[in-house]
């Protein structure tokens, strides 16, 4: 007799096309716990994510082994898995023409080897829990930053460096914010409504010393006030909710977003100092905001320019921006090689094969082989046509995330992308296997939703 629990989770392919091969339900669920295990990893080490993601990719593919033309089955995926796929195809015809095929051959290998991680999370995947892993990850980086900004010589050096960090958390910050308000938008006609209040509360001020503690390493009272700060926020969160427990998941889940994660993650933003991050999570904020706080606007731009003038090193950075831009080798002259070379090779000189760039000009550094911005680095390694099909998968992903009807976390993913391609503006992010994995797992999440919600 078929177990119904197993007939439930396992639609039927000519229904919705989410499994070629039926898995049984325990081993759905060991998947899916490998899919947070992943999640929880990548913004921590990327060898122990490789050794969780490579089995789950192999386990995909043999799942997949006689039905590949069944990959992409809905519109919704076909509109953005299209534009990647034929940017794929873009790339590996440039990087065969290109002035070193060899060199390209492994990157772009990896390139297309880890794209499948969309397919991954997509049909085994739990998408909450995914982005609930992925953020738990990222918090325990941000405080690892944090302490290392406070200058504790005796705190080992273990997870990645501040450039990575910063286009990750161009991406987790947004997700971060939609789960805060997907979480407030599930439980307002259960919670009290001195919760919103005193969660921001709480978050401000813990944001406030975490700031103290990061940029000032001799402001040890911070960490004494972020604790108390803490204390009163979850003690009174106790008290409002004494008689209204039904709402206490939906509060814990705010307080623990607000209080703890959020304000990690803003500060190690901020410590990092990196104006590309910076400006992509002001954009995707705004943007966010035009969709359900309108309201909040001014007072994000506000909060922007009060920290941008208030705290010194932020302040200093900023002010160096032009300086930083013109200097020799910096990224005046490296565009200006970028753009020549996109139109001296119409198909572009190879992925990965970048590191040209300093035959052109001496002042250049020997270890820079990328040309600080998505756009050009692409349309220079793989064509002008390459890059005008990089920009319609982005605008494909853009749109899927924004359509309707709306979702809270798809729009906030959505935040997302254009905070990560507005930091590219400034950045090559998109060479990032760190950063490219967390925006694979976003969109195989938001096309995993997609599909349950065609099932139901």
């Amino acid at each position: 007799m078929t177990n119904p629990e197993r007939a439930q989770n396992v639609p039927n392919n000519s229904q919705s096309g989410i499994r070629a091969w039926p898995l049984p339900l325990r081993t759905q669920q060991l998947l899916g716990a490998g899919c947070a295990i992943v999640a929880f990893c990548i913004p921590l080490k990327l060898a122990f994510t490789y050794i969780a993601l490579i089995p789950l990719i192999a386990i995909w593919l043999f799942s997949k082994r006689w039905a590949y033309h069944g990959w992409i089955r809905t519109s919704a995926e076909s509109s953005v898995l299209g534009p990647l796929v034929f940017f794929l195809l873009a790339t590996s015809c440039a990087a065969i023409v290109g002035i070193n095929p060899l060199h390209s051959l492994s990157p772009l290998i990896s390139l297309i080897f880890f794209s499948l991680t969309i397919f991954v999370f997509r049909d085994f995947g739990h998408s909450y829990y995914v982005l609930l892993a992925l953020l738990s990850g990222q918090t325990l980086a941000a405080l690892h930053s944090v302490l290392d900004a406070a200058a504790l010589q005796s705190f080992p050096d273990i997870f990645l460096g501040s450039v990575t960090e910063s286009g990750q958390l161009a991406l987790s910050l947004l997700v971060c914010i939609g789960m805060l308000w997907q979480k407030y938008h599930d439980g307002k006609d259960r919670l009290p409504p001195s919760i919103p209040r005193v969660a921001a509360a709480t978050s401000g001020i813990s944001l406030m010393m975490l700031a103290c503690l990061g940029f000032y390493s001799t402001a040890n009272l911070s960490g004494v006030l972020l604790i108390v700060a803490w204390g009163c926020g979850f003690t009174l969160l106790k008290h409002l909710l004494k008689n209204a427990p039904r709402s206490l998941p939906e509060a814990r889940g705010i307080l623990t977003l607000s209080t703890v994660f959020l304000p990690l993650l803003l500060c190690a933003l901020l410590v990092n100092l990196k104006r590309g991050p910076w400006l992509g999570v002001v954009i995707g904020l705004a943007t966010f905001c035009l969709f359900y706080a309108r309201k909040l606007l001014a007072l994000i731009v506000l909060g922007a320019v009060i920290t941008s003038v208030s705290v010194p090193p932020i302040r200093d950075r900023l002010a160096a921006s032009y300086e930083h831009f013109t200097i020799s080798g910096g990224r005046s002259t490296i565009w200006k090689i970028g753009l020549e070379l996109a139109g001296k090779y119409p198909l572009g000189v190879g992925y990965h094969n970048s590191g040209i760039l300093r035959n052109f000009s001496l002042e250049i550094p020997p270890e820079l082989k990328h040309f600080h911005n998505n756009l050009i680095n692409i349309a220079a390694e793989s064509g002008v046509l390459t890059a005008s099909i990089f920009i319609w998968f982005i605008y494909s992903l853009v749109r899927l995330c924004f359509r309707k009807p709306l979702s809270v976390l798809h729009v906030a993913i959505g935040c997302a992308i254009i905070s990560w391609q507005t930091a590219g503006l400034v950045e090559y992010n998109f060479g990032d296997s760190e950063v490219m994995l967390i925006v694979w797992l976003l969109l195989g999440s938001i096309l995993g939703d997609l599909r349950k919600q065609a099932v139901h």
